[in-house]
């Protein structure tokens, strides 16, 4: 299973698949323990018990891990070609899982310009408020001014890109991009 790095295509997918085998090896490990502990002592009170019950602690975390990301879905190769198609210079990251105070919204593609950051979800229950105060307030916070918007529907999403990549300057250099890009990175799952 080749690594991916946060916001390349098929991050999520990648993310699943480990944080599964995480926690199953993770749970596997405090089953042995516990079981190596009933088979020494022949009783329940014993120090592999306890060793089983601390171990318990990360495992349940791998579980955490593992059961956010689930409900998200990752982006198509359709859905990748269009955004590529479109998206010019601009940075574009996908299958990413942006955390807030309230609940974690999946993204399928999010396009960086210097001046904007756009999202496409397919959830339906995104609060698309709590998403862009969220993120820009993050973004605030690392000095980076932007626009934010959270979108649900994908013909709307990449006229969004066709605009902000005709607007942009390709002679310039693509500073801001990346450190909009690197700030809203470091705010996703």
């Amino acid at each position: 299973m080749a690594g991916k790095e946060k916001g390349e295509f098929g991050y999520l997918n990648y993310r699943k698949k480990l944080n599964l085998i995480k926690m199953i090896v993770s749970f596997a490990v405090v089953a042995a323990v516990l079981i190596i502990g009933f088979i020494v002592y022949k009783t329940r009170a014993n120090i592999f018990t306890f060793a089983a019950s601390v171990l318990v602690l990360p495992a349940a975390k791998m579980a955490v891990a593992y059961f956010v990301v689930l409900p998200h879905k990752p982006a198509d190769n359709e859905l990748k070609e269009k955004v590529e198609s479109k998206s010019g210079s601009l940075g574009v990251y996908y299958d990413l899982i942006f955390s807030n105070s309230k609940k974690p919204i999946g993204t399928q593609a999010v396009v960086v310009s210097d001046a904007a950051v756009i999202a496409l979800t397919n959830e339906n229950n995104a609060d698309k408020k709590l998403f862009e105060t969220s993120l820009k307030d993050f973004m605030a916070n690392d000095s980076r001014n932007v626009n934010v918007t959270l979108y649900n529907d994908e013909k709307s999403f990449l006229s969004r890109v066709s605009t902000l990549a005709l607007s942009k300057d390709d002679s310039t250099p693509n500073m801001n991009i990346e450190k909009n890009a690197h700030s809203l990175l470091s705010m996703c799952i």
